[in-house]
């Protein structure tokens, strides 16, 4: 392993991924949950990612949101490399790309930086050593502007407990093999399938080994050794109580305003009342996170951190949530009342929600008009806005737009930014996924290859007609002209459903022209 690596995997790169609560709106909406006054973003905003990778993320919002200022950091030349070429094909002009170490960074040996609105590091925090945690807080404590946001993803304690003897059987048997650090933690899956089929009582239990599987078994196994590597064989790798991130932040002037994840932030979707009962007692607000992770059990916690944190009043609050909007991002047909919470099973009420999903399938609205909908108001009860917000985004069924235009016009930088990912991944062998921008609320969707090759197909001309469409993908495919028409079949019905469910909501998010 290189010295400049300080311990982290450097032999092979990461894998590009997006991750969407890292966007401006997302950590907006978790801040104004928790009755915490966000940084503006209606003049411009100076946004950085430490440890951006590929930049797939940083750049993604950099296209949706043309106002801001974008600054990424990695350590690794490969990783630079590869986000400025990408940044270059999509015609981005609002980012730069960095090369440097945290070190650097917090010395000012580093590139000459703005102040920040915005700071997110994911997958960073518990894979760098406490030196690099110094670091990283001795920078923020330089560069977040007073009021600025610090999103913070990391593995966590107690939750990660049961993995624990798996990482130190792969770590400490990548040692015994000189080969690539990806070569070296497939080995070491491999010794330990033996030891499980031998009957080791440690590796036989199914949330350690088991869950390991269940999270690989829709990678390829180069990607699942990939990111095996990365995940497992840093020297540094250590998992951490949300109390001691929060104190390490707390160097640098930074308060705990509330998770990311944005379920986690309504206490009845994450504690059982008697959970919430014990634990109301402690008045220590970082001891009481701590101990909720021993009665949710999340092995990963996103947490958004504010310096200078100003509470707002209830009031307040619901004002600007009622002037925000929500932008649905699936199909009318596919809306659910019916959510996964930490707790469980939980059911929103059909009264509320069905008259609300029937007026965002038209088009967006804001919280506060989807609150005066006839039928929302005869059904009467305690709806809100903190909950309208919180539960379609959480969902994952819709977007929060902090600043809503009148109406939603595709933006230059999203169109061509979405027709780089389409070519990129339409022509890319292994990917099975990536990232569009949305013109709406600032934000990105997960795309699947064919919906890019249905993207990419229509950037490039081709009809909006299925059989163009399907004869398209399969040139992209490279599939043989005389393929049999089961295959032939397979790729019309995916590229119809595409047709029918993503193109409406991509037009009604301004992602496609």
């Amino acid at each position: 392993m290189s010295d400049w690596s300080a311990g982290y995997v450097s032999d092979i790169e990461y894998l590009p991924g997006f991750y969407r609560e890292q966007g401006p709106a997302h950590l907006t909406l978790s801040c104004l949950i928790n009755g915490i006054a966000p940084p503006s973003t209606a003049g411009g905003f100076d946004y950085c990612e430490l440890g951006c990778g590929h930049g797939t993320t940083v750049a993604l919002f950099a296209a949706a949101n043309p106002q801001g200022r974008f600054h990424a950091v990695d350590f690794h030349p490969a990783h630079i490399a590869r986000a400025r070429d990408a940044a270059e094909a999509a015609g981005l002009t609002n980012i730069a790309f960095h090369e440097a170490s945290f070190a650097e960074l917090a010395d000012g040996a580093g590139p000459e930086l703005p102040e920040f609105d915005f700071v997110t590091l994911h997958g960073v925090y518990s894979w760098v050593s406490p030196m690099n945690r110094g670091a990283i807080a001795r920078f923020l404590a330089k560069k977040l502007k007073p009021g600025g946001l610090v999103y913070v993803s990391y593995n966590a304690m107690p939750g990660w407990a049961p993995m624990m003897p798996l990482q130190r059987l792969l770590f400490e048997y990548s040692g015994l093999v000189h080969e690539r650090s990806d070569r070296q933690v497939k080995a070491g899956l491999d010794f330990a399938e033996q030891l499980f089929k031998a009957g080791a009582k440690i590796l036989g239990d199914d949330a350690m080994f088991g869950k390991l599987r269940g999270e690989t078994k829709t990678q390829s196994a180069v990607d699942q050794s990939v990111y095996l590597a990365h995940e497992y064989l840093n020297g540094s790798w250590q998992p951490l109580y949300h109390v001691d991130v929060a104190r390490e932040l707390g160097e640098a002037k930074l308060t705990y305003a509330g998770s990311a994840t944005l379920f986690e932030n309504y206490p009845d979707l994450a504690l059982t009342p008697e959970q919430r009962r014990v634990l109301d007692g402690i008045g220590v607000p970082s001891l009481r996170e701590t101990f909720k992770d021993y009665c949710v059990g999340r092995p990963f916690r996103r947490d958004v951190f504010v310096r200078g944190a100003r509470r707002i009043s209830v009031a307040k609050r619901d004002a600007m949530l009622a002037d925000m909007a929500m932008a649905l991002t699936i199909p009318r047909a596919d809306a659910r009342t019916t959510i996964q919470v930490p707790l469980g099973e939980a059911t929103l009420e059909a009264r509320h929600y069905e008259p609300i999903f029937d007026a965002l399938a038209e088009r967006p609205r804001r919280i506060g008009e989807l609150m005066e909908l006839p039928e929302v108001r005869r059904a009467g009860g305690n709806l809100s806005a903190v909950e309208i917000a919180g539960m379609l985004t959480g969902s994952n069924q819709a977007l929060p737009l902090p600043n809503p235009p009148e109406t939603i016009t595709p933006l230059p930088s999203v169109l061509s930014h979405n027709r780089a990912a389409a070519a990129e991944l339409a022509t890319s062998e292994g990917r099975k996924s990536s990232a569009f921008a949305a013109s709406a609320g600032g934000a990105g969707l997960h795309v699947s290859t064919m919906e890019a090759l249905l993207y990419d197909g229509l950037s490039e001309g081709v009809p909006e007609e299925l059989n163009a469409l399907v004869a398209h993908a399969m040139r992209r495919l490279s599939a043989p002209e005389n393929a049999d028409d089961a295959s032939r079949q397979a790729i019309a019905d995916s590229m119809g459903w595409c047709l029918r469910n993503s193109l409406p909501v991509w037009r009604s998010l301004g992602v496609i022209g």
